[in-house]
């Protein structure tokens, strides 16, 4: 009597473990089913997305026609840069930039066109990429000439105005498909000179308006990540004309 009950009650646990692990089959099978539907319908959303954002692929990347905001006094001898979309500059053929190793770098202005002033970006904002760029001229520079206060034999002053302030989307840049259509770049425009500082003259010129690198991973989660960038660029871009007009090799 004793044997069978032993024997009813192992039935009845081995009967029990068989519906758990059924169970749990029933489970893992639920949730794999919805995992596979929920990755299908991101993949679908991600084509529809794609679709819908061909448009600016196809309209807007890379550099954009850098606008005249009369910062400058003179934009006719401009000319377009032979290695730089975008870009515009002119060297007066009067002027010899090895006359000049020390340079005043002027607080940089906002002096934004008409697009830079449609974005909407705050002024608090603004005013954050206005100390950032003068800080990375500065920087440059002093990395092999001399910045300094007062005008003198020598000394080139150095104007730059921002013109453009694109935010970033970093939104639109963690999904890697979604970052090379390029549509959550931001970017920034400028314009700039170097001249005398004891008469005025223009020594050269430049404007430019330029996008964020889709390759770039820090800035395009930073909402002005890809406009620092490109100031940070436009800055080392200075340094290195310098040098190669002075006949120095940039380091």
């Amino acid at each position: 009597m004793v044997s069978q009950d032993k024997t009813t009650v192992r039935a009845l646990i081995e009967h029990g473990l068989r519906q758990v692990l059924a169970e749990r089959k029933r489970t893992r099978a639920f949730h794999l089913q919805k995992e596979v539907f929920m990755i299908r319908n991101i993949k679908i959303a991600m084509a529809c997305l794609l679709i819908g954002l061909m448009p600016v692929l196809l309209s807007g990347c890379g550099a954009t026609q850098a606008a005249k905001t009369g910062f400058l006094k003179d934009y006719s001898k401009l000319t377009p840069h032979p290695d730089i979309d975008g870009r515009h500059v002119y060297l007066n053929p009067n002027m010899n930039i090895r006359d000049y190793s020390k340079f005043i770098v002027d607080p940089v202005v906002l002096s934004l066109s008409k697009t830079g002033k449609e974005r909407g970006v705050d002024q608090e904002d603004l005013n954050e990429q206005v100390t950032f760029f003068h800080q990375q001229i500065v920087h440059n520079l002093e990395q092999g000439y001399r910045v300094v206060s007062s005008p003198g034999k020598g000394v080139a002053r150095v104007r730059v105005a921002i013109t453009d302030v694109e935010k970033t989307n970093p939104l639109l840049n963690i999904h890697p498909a979604l970052k090379l259509t390029g549509a959550g770049l931001g970017g920034a425009g400028m314009e700039g000179e170097l001249v005398d500082s004891v008469t005025g003259q223009t020594i050269a010129a430049f404007i430019d308006n330029q996008k964020g690198s889709r390759l770039s991973l820090v800035a395009g989660v930073k909402w002005f990540g890809h406009a620092q960038a490109v100031m940070e660029g436009w800055a080392k871009d200075l340094k290195k004309g310098i040098d190669q007009a002075r006949g120095k090799t940039s380091k």
